[in-house]
């Protein structure tokens, strides 16, 4: 996590109200849906980018090989190849919410959304963790083993809560 959801601008502000929002769902036992997974998208938007304008995918810092490679070509239409990816989906964000729900808190809720950003992937690089069963299961290490990245971490690089 790149940013942190105590500073005192109001995109933090914004961050901790909606990271308590996902708890006291989580704590009733609210299933997922599209308002809950636009929440964790956006927060996880925020503590990789520190902000939760929609990200500038000519920019954004995690990106794999073969899409930097897309991005870099120059080629029009580049972004209908690439994908903005949850390392670890949001489904399985939300399922560990609610897995510990009894005892969340707002910075465990904020390492849970964070540890692993999102990454610019190809629509190739998708289409094969999905053949190979990764779309939404396994580890996030075992879900990017075959996809060439370098430059950083699957993990949150910083963590400042």
């Amino acid at each position: 996590m790149r940013y942190s959801i105590h500073d005192k601008t109001l995109d933090a502000k914004k961050a901790r109200i909606l990271i308590n929002a996902l708890i006291d769902c989580a704590k009733a036992g609210v299933r997922s849906s599209f308002s809950i997974n636009k929440m964790l998208w956006g927060i996880s938007l925020y503590l990789e980018c520190g902000s939760f304008t929609r990200e500038n995918w000519s920019t954004y810092h995690r990106v794999s090989e073969a899409a930097k490679r897309v991005r870099d070509s120059g080629e029009k239409g580049w972004k209908k190849h690439v994908t903005f990816e949850h390392v670890r989906p949001i489904g399985k964000m939300y399922e560990m919410l609610l897995d510990e729900q009894e005892i969340l808190t707002v910075e465990r809720a904020a390492v849970i959304i964070g540890e692993y950003p999102p990454v610019l992937i190809t629509m190739e690089e998708e289409l094969r963790m999905a053949k190979l069963g990764f779309k939404s299961k396994g580890t996030p290490e075992e879900r990017y083993a075959h996809i060439p990245i370098s430059g950083f971490n699957l993990r949150s690089e910083a963590a400042p809560l």
